[in-house]
């Protein structure tokens, strides 16, 4: 029991390091076994620190060891081993979107260090920026529209990238990374370089990283077409921290130039354009923390994401399209810790402003497709963690009003919407918390659902739907968290989370296509429940894990399935750290059960068979060269053919996921 306790007493540590300082917090004690990712901190489910596995709420870090072991090219890769994520769509690399708990599209709120990021256009991707410069990812499950507002019915997605910390070594003033890799698939190089400083309270980081392939290949030998890619992502960060105070400016920028389909995330082949995609955010934040001073805990972010798609057509008619979105938005909060007689609080509240300017033009004239149109958003939040005992109660509501212009003005419209949550969990033992939650999510129907005009495809054109109901989601959820220390050997730590939920969605906005026309309506409710799992065992010299999950969904309305729901899946990883070398040795087992819940659509198969994959990796740290580190990994090792079951079209001739992929790396720090 007192170790269990000392284990606790340790994270908690851990959060007080980082409140002075990523620096401070990578030098938080620890001892025994390394920290799991069920350990790591998070900010994304409660606006404040806190240990992902201790809070009510299934959240998912992958931090910046795992995100340099998996050596992606996307957030996607990184992510979609979580339980209940999924990626949908023909692994085009930009056109990937993620999908929570059978929701994708606008039903996740995206955001890159606290700016959100809200542009979505039909059949293009949301996530724009190199793997290599972010330092951490999280994942929040479920509804959370009353921290984020508008579009977080599935849940929501935090990026944040890399830090001066990061990348110096410690007590250096000026250092750096260099990394190299290839990998089989499309005989693809990559690279990347981030250099930083830090003198007294200034820091400066500069980064590029990158990378290039050809088409990628199947598990049946298939060249996927127009899978290539040449991309790069730059990164500029300049920090100030006088006293308690934390000032940064940060710039990120994406590129990427490559041939897709316009319908670049389904499986055609046709429409083909020269697609230049360019992602640009600017950020300033501000920050305030002192120890002596537990009522004052204000943050700041004033952003720009400006995301510009230019496309060329180089088959039929030769049209330029050009799709552009821009939010300017500022992110404020403050966060008390206080008492209460016997109850202890931690108050967060604060206000989020933004608007999205969006526009698209074909051949320099305004392209109904895309409208050119605005949205203002104002928001107001507040939450507050009631500790009583053993006992945690968490209450809070957030309010949204929209105004939404048209492009004529004459269906201007604006609305209103509160989303609250509630959540209680107790720490019955020092190693099990049981927790039950309720939230409430909302979306907003987008600029183009309301007023998209123009053809759809020759005989078939949009009819705008100003009238258009905010769609709203009720999850209900129990779930538990358990924490282990000295399980089998001493200094060894077992996490375990479970979960299961049941989120109702009304007003569900859905794409009908009709034989001259194509229109969106509120016309479905739906319900998608699961069950999910996930549990990560240390030991130090070995690790271990797993996550699983098995989703449902329905239309409630004609009694069919929902074709977005994935396929039950079980991921098994582990490895062998064989320490006094430098070497660690793992692979990964998943296994996806065939999808036969799918809607009746003639002509289109949905169903998928099941498959499993086996994924195996090694790195090498050299004893006489402990800032270099040489990687290899080999993907889907059996080569086995399959497809997800949120790929559903079936272009001829079929081709499916990605086939066995070979990948080396080398990272140097100096």
């Amino acid at each position: 029991m007192a170790d269990r306790r000392l284990a606790s007493a340790q994270l908690t540590a851990a959060i007080i390091a980082l409140a002075a300082g990523p620096a401070a917090a990578q030098q938080a004690p620890t001892t025994g076994a390394a920290v799991t990712p069920l350990d790591a901190i998070t900010t994304t489910a409660t606006r404040t620190r806190a240990v992902s596995g201790d809070v009510a709420a299934p959240v998912t870090v992958v931090g910046r060891e795992e995100i340099e072991r998996r050596d992606a090219r996307s957030v996607i890769d990184l992510i979609q081993d979580i339980p209940g994520v999924e990626s949908s769509g023909a692994p085009r690399t930009t056109a990937l979107q993620p999908t929570i708990r059978g929701l994708g599209d606008a039903r996740i709120v995206l955001r890159t260090d606290g700016a959100r990021n809200n542009f979505n256009a039909g059949h293009r991707g949301r996530t724009f920026v190199d793997p290599d410069l972010l330092r951490q990812v999280e994942v929040l499950r479920g509804p959370a529209s009353t921290l984020y507002g508008s579009g977080a019915l599935g849940g929501a997605i935090s990026l944040r990238t890399i830090e001066v910390e990061d990348i110096l070594q410690p007590g250096a003033s000026f250092g750096g990374t260099l990394g190299a890799g290839w990998q089989s698939q499309g005989n693809g190089p990559r690279g990347s370089l981030a250099l930083g400083a830090r003198a007294g309270d200034f820091s400066v980081l500069g980064a590029i990283a990158g990378f290039t392939n050809n088409n990628f290949r199947d598990g049946a030998d298939n060249t996927i077409p127009f899978t290539g890619d040449e991309a790069v992502s730059l990164l500029g960060k300049l920090g100030w921290n006088p006293g308690n105070h934390r000032f940064q400016l940060s710039a990120l920028r994406f590129r990427d130039d490559h041939e897709i389909p316009i319908s670049a995330n389904t499986a055609t082949t046709t429409g083909i354009t020269d697609r230049d995609t360019v992602s640009e955010n600017l950020s300033f934040r501000w920050s305030y923390e002192d120890p002596a001073n537990p009522l004052f805990n204000p943050q700041v972010v004033l952003y720009r994401t400006h995301v510009d798609l230019t496309e060329q057509r180089l088959t039929g008619t030769r049209v330029r399209d050009r799709t552009e979105l821009t939010t300017i938005g500022v992110d404020a909060q403050n966060t008390s810790r206080f008492a209460l007689g016997p109850t202890r609080h931690v108050l967060t509240f604060g206000t989020e402003i933004y608007r999205d300017e969006q526009e698209g033009r074909a051949n320099g004239v305004a392209r109904a497709q895309f409208p050119s149109a605005e949205q203002s958003i104002t928001a107001f939040f507040i939450q507050d963690e009631i500790g009583l005992g053993n006992f945690t109660l968490t209450p809070g509501v957030r309010l949204d009003r929209f105004e939404q212009e048209s492009p004529d003005g004459r269906n201007d419209r604006s609305s209103e919407r509160a989303s609250p949550r509630v959540s209680l969990a107790w720490q019955v033992t020092p190693w099990l918390q049981p927790y039950v939650s309720y939230a409430e999510g909302f979306r907003a129907p987008s600029l183009t659902e309301l007023y998209v005009g123009g053809q759809h495809f020759p005989g078939n054109n949009f009819i705008p739907n100003p009238n258009l109901r905010p769609e709203v989601s009720r999850n209900k959820e129990v779930g538990a968290n358990l924490r282990f220390s000295d399980v089998f050997q001493g200094g060894d730590r077992l996490r375990i989370r479970v979960a299961a939920f049941r989120n109702d969605v009304d007003d569900f906005i859905e794409q009908t296509v009709l034989r001259t026309s194509t229109v969106s309506a509120n016309v479905a409710s739906a319900r998608i429940e699961g069950v999910e799992a996930e549990a990560q065992y240390d030991a130090g010299f070995w690790y271990a894990g797993i996550g699983a999950a098995a989703l449902k969904g329905d239309n409630r309305v004609t009694d069919q399935p929902l074709a977005s729901i994935p396929a039950h899946r079980v991921t098994l990883s582990g490895g062998y750290r064989f320490l006094d070398h430098g070497v660690v040795v793992g692979g990964r087992i998943t296994a996806t059960a065939e999808q036969d819940r799918a809607p009746n659509v003639p002509g289109v198969a949905q169903r998928t068979s099941g498959y499993g994959l086996l994924d195996l990796h090694a790195s090498w740290t050299p004893n006489a060269a402990p800032n270099v580190r040489l990687s290899v990994a080999i993907d889907n090792v059996f080569d086995e053919a399959y497809r997800r079951a949120n790929w559903n079209s079936d272009p001829s001739p079929p081709f499916y996921d990605l086939g066995r992929n070979i990948r080396g790396a080398v990272r140097v720090s100096f």
